[in-house]
């Protein structure tokens, strides 16, 4: 600005003009210092109004030239409708209102100072806009607008329907909105042509305003012919300045496939849009989202001689003007109108004037009042005075509240942003309507037929940048972003716009910290506060009330149902407060708050995601990648367990890991997508892969601090691989991404490491790690477009080895500790680097442990063997049935089982080494069961009573059983259950023994009796698992059925005796399983010879011992016959003393049956033992069935 005088009213000159929002004022001089607020006073009631010009491309201001009386202003200047040093680069264009705004106007505007837009200012428009709308209670015209909603900033743009349904007429475009005017609105819609009058007025008005700008030329006036040659020029001129529409935006050609898709206009596209550095992100962390805009070849240029910050009351607005502001009153600034002076002034001109003048900041208006075209007077009025003007009377608080009421209106209705809506007043209407564009252009079958869809999605995009931007960034207004960013995203298409949603998805993601402790839970944090621009665009509608505003958005008979909202009167907006204040409307929705660590990176990885789907679908080189499912998991290429985790295996991975590294100082660059470096697809997937291995690594140590071990591997697996694909897309490794890199091998030795300690519930850390979401998987499909994501897959794989777990661990933090020492990361991160450091001498101190505990076991597993040799050697010679287990004997198998035990103290649990673990349990059950074996068969009687002897043999063989571990399921399980199985053997046979020879005590004769039947029992189950000891089987039996027979001695009753003998023959029915066993392997045997002619003969394989099955064969047949003939015997002498029992007389008779047939088949002597053995099965088959099978 020049003359300090005029301060606020111009900017500087247009030489100094440059957009985009940047001070024009000269060097030194500060906007807000330079400009001028106005308060006037007016008719006794004070009307606040504060203009600040941001930005003017008008030339110096020039006196204009009073004209002499009896001018005719028919007759045009020589400078008529020419470019003139004094009117600048603006042409022509600046003198006047004739010139209609387009339609994109507010968004020009709204581009170029984006930093006033979304929070700061309520309304971006054309002065002539906002004049039209004051002017709605006193005028009859109609008023069609289109107003669209940015954060708390609504954008008003004259909607011109005529203009529209020509432009309908011809390309089919706006269609939709035609047919929906002229079935609700207008039926008999048709163009209406302007009089001849109104483009006379506006001749007259031209050529006056260069008549004043003409100087010494004002009073030579071209001749007539050459009037009438411009008058049509002039009317075409105004003709063609009407409002110009473009075509529906489509996208900038940078990014379409279509060159052609941008026709409008001829001007260069701007320098790409860059939003730089993100306030969350690192320094060296830029975002990325390279489009051109393409506004200026779509209609969208700020074309406006001076933008004004206007506040009036409490309502800021930027306003776009184009009124000749001139120099030469009594004031710096004066404005030019000229007047027929048949007409006066009515009130709709006053406002005019008066509006004009407080948005400029003109103190004074100059009018020059002509009849007929002739000059007659010029008069000067201050701009206060303008509202008490004869026949021009209204009150400018009355003007406020129109403002205030009206503003108020449209935010309690135009609530969604995005949406496209209409303000409407029919010419001589009371009635003002606002319908919901978007929503009914979403009923047709393109929602793309909108051509401001593009327009408010580049907008929005650009406001929620500038604020991602600002340098300290109040987290408040991170809902506004968010909203800002989620309707950018909802009103574009991927297959169209897919550079925008990307970059709109990556900085949701970084809405979210991830790096910075939970701050949700303190009541003062202010993402909890319900602020004004907290809202989100879930948000629903306020309820309409009636209390302070009339319109409604219910429809009677009269109304349309359309319509969002409708003011059933234009006088109410003159009421004071009709409706709400406008600070008060706004609705209570907050940024969310994420309380759990897991749902916040789950949001983040979302939108990770969704950008990822973008970048990826526009990418042309896809012809070789093969179609993946989302649905279906990768499946990943393993090395060989036994290789992979052998330490040569670990060191030879480590080795190719720390030359990856170093290449990648290099740059080197590989990806299979076919993606170009330095490509804006490039950019941004660098940018959301780094994003998600972050989200990631902070899921994956939420879940280590859960102690869900399984979880965390998992997460951290998907962290590296995410980091493995950056690698191979990186042309430049930045040193803080290798910082990442050695936080995230860190924690993943942390998760091997405690793995190790907890293999208790390996179970359930592999069926947490197995898992894996739908999002996951089409995340790392993603990253499989670019690398295999195997760089480190040695660190990551779940083992259920010990050993291998911990020397993985030990790689892991070795592989940070090599990282840090890239780019000197270990002296700008001492802390960090201490850490490795700590934690690698811990994983070696808990490998050395490990080896040193296994080495202690196994040195006390080789003592206790010692001393059980020393033992062995201690045993008595001589005569064997002489013989007797010697203290020296006892006192080694003690020392043994004491080695044994300190193993088991060395090792501590199975899992740490379950090998060594396994074999010292047996070692030590094997030492128990030889020391009860040898006592029971060489009992020391010289030295110790029977009653001792057995209390020891007892304790011994139990703890043998302890030692014993029948369950696991290793390869040395089936020798456990002989094992156990032959305990219990003995202790049955030592307890039966004891109960043969006991007499006296009926107590302990009770519990040898129940002892004895409880090992019995157990060693058939045991037994009975196993397919090699059908002997041993059949053997136990046999013993159970002489205890039987034993216990019969004792009985007095023939009741009794026939139920000790029932139970009898069913335990001999149950050796059937036994038999078969030693029928199958006798028959294999028989059948060697013959296909191997070479082999041993088949009665000399050790498999099973022929004599052996022959005498518990002789005994089964001897006992069977026994306890056959003692039930006939029985039930015969029962039957003769007692009634006829039916039961009784079938199992007399199935014995008789079975017993002559036994006593028939055994006459035989010369029967083989196959046939014996088959001879007892079918036996045993019909006392099993019973009578059934007797005729």
């Amino acid at each position: 600005m020049g003359d300090p005088k005029e301060a606020g009213a111009e900017a500087s000159p247009a030489g100094a003009a440059i957009r985009g929002g940047l001070s024009l004022l000269p060097q030194g001089e500060s906007e807000e210092s330079s400009a001028q607020g106005s308060a006037l006073f007016l008719g006794g009631s004070e009307v606040k109004s504060r203009a600040v010009v941001k930005y003017s491309s008008a030339p110096p201001r020039t006196a204009f030239a009073r004209l002499e009386e009896k001018t005719d202003l028919k007759l045009p200047p020589a400078n008529w409708l020419r470019e003139s040093a004094k009117l600048g680069p603006a042409g022509t264009t600046i003198l006047g209102n004739s010139k209609k705004s387009k339609p994109f106007s507010s968004f020009g505007m709204a581009y170029d100072f984006i930093d006033s837009v979304g929070n700061d200012v309520d309304v971006v428009s054309d002065s002539e806009n906002i004049k039209k709308l004051l002017k709605i209670p006193y005028s009859k015209s109609h008023v069609s607008m289109a107003v669209h909603r940015i954060g708390r900033t609504l954008l008003l743009d004259e909607l011109d329907i005529q203009e529209l349904f020509m432009r309908s007429s011809q390309t089919g475009d706006w269609t939709w909105l035609k047919e929906f005017y002229q079935r609700l609105i207008d039926q008999k819609w048709q163009r209406k042509k302007k009089s001849k009058e109104h483009w006379y007025q506006k001749a007259i008005l031209s050529k006056f305003l260069y008549y004043s700008i003409n100087g010494d030329g004002a009073a030579q006036p071209v001749p007539s012919a050459t009037e009438q040659q411009d008058l049509p020029s002039a009317d075409q001129t105004s003709e063609s300045e009407g409002a110009s529409w473009p075509a529906p935006f489509e996208m900038p050609s940078s990014v379409s496939e279509d060159p052609g898709a941008s026709t409008q206009g001829s001007e260069h596209l701007e320098s790409s849009y860059i939003v730089g550095h993100v306030a969350s992100a690192p320094k060296e962390q830029n975002l990325t989202p390279l489009f051109n805009d393409g506004e200026n070849s779509q209609g969208l240029k700020n074309d406006f001689v001076r933008n004004i910050l206007w506040t009036f009351e409490d309502i800021h607005m930027l306003v776009g003007s184009n009124m000749p502001i001139f120099g030469g009153g009594r004031y710096p600034a004066v404005s030019l109108r000229l007047r027929d002076n048949n007409k006066p002034i009515n009130v709709l001109t006053g406002i005019d004037y008066w509006l004009d003048n407080l948005i400029c900041n003109v103190p004074e208006l100059v009018m020059c009042f002509h009849v007929n075209g002739i000059v007659q007077k010029y008069e000067m009025i201050k701009t206060e005075e303008i509202p008490n003007l004869e026949n021009s009377n209204f009150s400018t608080k009355v003007i406020k509240d129109i403002a205030q009421n009206i503003l108020s209106f449209l935010k309690s209705n135009c609530t969604k942003e995005g949406h496209t809506y209409w303000l409407f007043k029919a010419s001589g209407s009371d009635i003002v309507k606002l319908y919901d564009l978007t929503t009914l252009c979403e009923e047709t079958e393109d929602k793309y037929q909108n051509p401001f869809t593009m327009p408010v999605a580049i907008l929005l995009y650009k406001v929620a940048c500038n604020m991602m931007m600002k340098k300290n960034q109040n987290k408040k207004y991170y809902g506004t972003i968010r909203t800002l960013l989620l309707n950018c995203v909802k009103l574009l298409d991927r297959s169209r716009h897919p550079q925008i949603i990307a970059s709109a998805n990556y900085m949701l993601s970084e809405l979210f910290q991830l790096d910075e402790p939970k701050k949700e839970e303190s009541s003062e944090s202010p993402l909890n506060e319900n602020s004004d621009e907290s809202y989100s665009e879930e948000e629903e509608e306020m309820a309409d009330s009636d209390e302070n505003g009339s319109y409604c958005t219910s429809s009677d008979p009269s109304d349309d149902n359309k319509a969002v909202a409708i003011i059933k009167s234009v006088g109410e907006l003159s009421v004071p407060e009709k409706y709400k204040s406008i600070h008060q409307i706004r609705p209570s929705c907050a940024f969310p708050v994420c309380h759990d660590t897991e749902e916040r990176c789950r949001l983040v990885l979302s939108y990770v995601l969704e950008g990822l789907k973008s970048v990826d679908s526009s990418i042309k080189k896809e012809s070789d990648l093969p179609a993946a499912d989302p649905n279906t998991p990768i499946p990943l290429k393993y090395e060989d367990e036994s290789s992979r985790e052998a330490p040569e295996g670990l060191e030879k991975q480590m080795a190719l890991f720390l030359d990856k590294m170093g290449s990648l100082q290099k740059g080197n660059y590989s990806s299979q997508s076919g993606m170009i470096p330095g490509s804006w697809q490039h950019k941004m997937k660098l940018q959301l892969i780094l994003k998600s291995s972050k989200a990631y690594y902070v899921l994956s140590d939420a879940a280590m601090s859960l102690q869900k071990y399984g979880r965390a591997l998992r997460y951290i697996k998907l962290a590296l691989q995410s980091h493995d694909t950056y690698c191979c897309l990186c042309t430049n490794m930045l040193s803080e991404v290798l910082l990442f890199l050695s936080q995230y091998l860190t924690l993943c030795g942390d998760i091997q490491l405690m793995l190790a300690q907890n293999a208790n519930n390996r179970a359930a850390h592999l069926e947490e790690f197995n898992y894996q979401t739908k999002e996951d998987q089409e995340i790392l499909h993603s990253l499989h477009r670019e690398s295999s994501c195997q760089g480190f897959a040695w660190a990551t794989d779940l083992s259920t080895d010990l050993e291998s777990q911990l020397s993985v661990s030990c790689k892991c933090y070795e592989a940070a500790n090599e990282i840090l020492q890239f780019s000197d990361l270990k002296s700008q991160n001492p802390e960090h680097y201490e850490q490795v450091l700590k934690r690698m001498g811990n994983i070696r101190n808990e490998i050395g442990v490990f080896y040193m505990n296994q080495a202690a076991a196994l040195q006390s597993e080789r003592v206790g063997r010692l001393m059980r040799i020393c033992a062995q050697a201690h045993c008595g010679a001589g005569d064997e049935f002489k013989r007797e287990f010697s203290p020296e004997e006892g006192l080694y198998y003690n020392k043994a089982v004491d080695y044994y035990l300190k193993a088991l103290r060395s090792l501590g649990t199975r899992e740490i080494h379950p090998a060594v673990w396994d074999s010292v349990n047996w070692e030590l059950s094997t030492t128990y069961f030889t020391m009860a074996t040898l006592q029971q068969d060489y009992a020391p009687l010289s030295r110790k009573a029977q009653e001792q002897i057995e209390k020891e043999v007892s304790e011994a063989m139990m703890k043998s059983l302890k030692y014993c571990d029948i369950d696991s399921v290793t390869a040395r399980q089936p020798l456990c259950q002989y094992r156990a199985a032959t305990v219990h053997h003995r202790l049955a046979s030592m307890y039966h023994s004891c109960l043969r020879n006991q007499v006296g005590d009926e107590h302990l004769r009770k519990q040898h009796r129940m002892l004895a039947d409880l090992h019995y029992s157990k060693a058939v189950k045991l037994f009975q698992l196993l397919k090699d000891a059908p002997c041993e089987l059949l053997r136990v039996q046999l013993e159970r059925v002489a205890f039987a027979e034993f216990q019969m001695t004792s009985q007095n009753s023939n009741v009794g005796k026939l139920k000790t003998l029932s139970g009898a023959l069913d335990i001999m029915v149950r050796t059937k399983h036994a038999f078969q066993l030693i029928k199958k392997e006798l028959i294999e045997e028989f059948d060697q010879p013959k296909s191997d002619e070479t082999g041993p003969a088949a009665d000399s394989s050790p498999s099973l011992n022929q004599e052996e099955v022959i005498k518990l064969l002789s005994i089964f047949e001897s006992r069977l016959s026994f306890i056959l003939l003692q039930s006939i015997k029985l039930l015969s002498s029962t039957k003769k003393k007692t009634s006829t029992n039916v039961e009784e007389d079938v199992v007399l008779k199935t014995n008789k049956h079975i017993y002559s047939q036994f006593l028939r088949a055994t006459a035989n002597k010369s029967a083989t033992l196959l046939e014996r053995i088959d001879l007892v099965i079918y036996l045993m088959e019909q006392l099993a069935r019973g009578g059934s099978a007797v005729q």
